[in-house]
């Protein structure tokens, strides 16, 4: 059996912990002690002037890049007009920005830094499984929602993984989904049939959302190899940081996704109440 340590991404929100306690118990169930990633940043206040509008911008236009550049990647044959939207959208979006006046930049403000935080917890859990040298990371954020199935889904999924591994060492497996998968998912290239472990196996990777994923330790090597090179990759939210690390150092890892999977995404389905809000 693989070694597989269980992260969970949090902050102590008092509304979320019985979401913390079920898939701790779960966990338990397969003997896989979870390891908390909790502590953060303080939130820094908007800088003044010019610069506030600058750095919002900047980490606006990041992720609208990043967004675009996996819109590419879902349909290559509309890249030129993605290529073209981008320029269009990010151009509304500084001269809306230039014009808002500075009161209304504190939530978008604080909205930024909250994803760069979430992602940074992200990155350290990555950091401290390849520190371990497991094979595999199971990674929780604190909004997923455990299922009547999902203990004896997840544990065959474990049972299948090493003959996967075998084939495929760069894996990530999406396990709660989000969005609906047509939405996000460019699932006209999926390759031809389905496995016990998921339904749909693409060839790169593509995140739903990031509340409950397994990543392989090859792929997490990678990822923070990403980082390393691009630093600016960690302030964005951390759906889009996958994605767009794994198309810089993993372009042919696959990526597994279930029309059901094994776990929800509470803060999609009112499972759980959404830091957004």
């Amino acid at each position: 059996m693989p070694l597989i340590q269980a992260y969970l991404i949090h902050h102590n929100d008092p509304n979320r912990r019985p979401q913390r306690e079920a898939i701790t118990a779960l966990l338990a169930q397969l003997d896989l002690a979870v390891i908390p990633v909790v502590e953060q940043p303080p939130l820094a206040p908007l800088p003044k002037g010019w610069l506030g509008r600058w750095a919002l911008m900047r980490r606006e236009w990041a992720k609208r890049s990043a967004d675009f550049q996996q819109r590419r990647l879902r349909e290559p044959h509309r890249a030129l007009e993605w290529q073209l939207r981008q320029y269009w959208t990010q151009l509304q979006e500084t001269l809306g920005l230039w014009r808002t006046p500075r009161t209304a930049l504190q939530h978008p403000w604080r909205h930024t830094q909250v994803e760069a935080i979430v992602s940074g917890k992200h990155g350290r859990a990555w950091r401290q499984a390849q520190a371990t040298g497991v094979d595999c990371a199971l990674v929780f954020e604190d909004d997923v929602s455990c299922q009547p199935d999902s203990l004896a889904r997840l544990a065959a999924l474990l049972q299948a993984l090493p003959s996967v591994l075998q084939q495929q060492p760069a894996l990530y497996l999406d396990l709660a989904g989000g969005y609906p998968p047509g939405q996000v998912l460019p699932l006209d290239q999926a390759l031809p049939g389905g496995t016990a472990i998921a339904d749909w196996w693409l060839p790169a990777v593509h995140t739903n959302t990031a509340c409950a994923y397994l990543a392989s330790g090859p792929l997490l090597q990678r990822w923070l190899r990403a980082l390393d090179q691009q630093p600016a990759l960690a302030e964005l939210p951390i759906d889009h940081l996958i994605n767009s690390a794994s198309a810089r150092q993993a372009p042919q890892a696959p990526s597994g996704h279930w029309r059901e999977p094994p776990f929800r995404h509470g803060s999609f389905c009112g499972l759980a109440r959404s830091w957004q809000q």
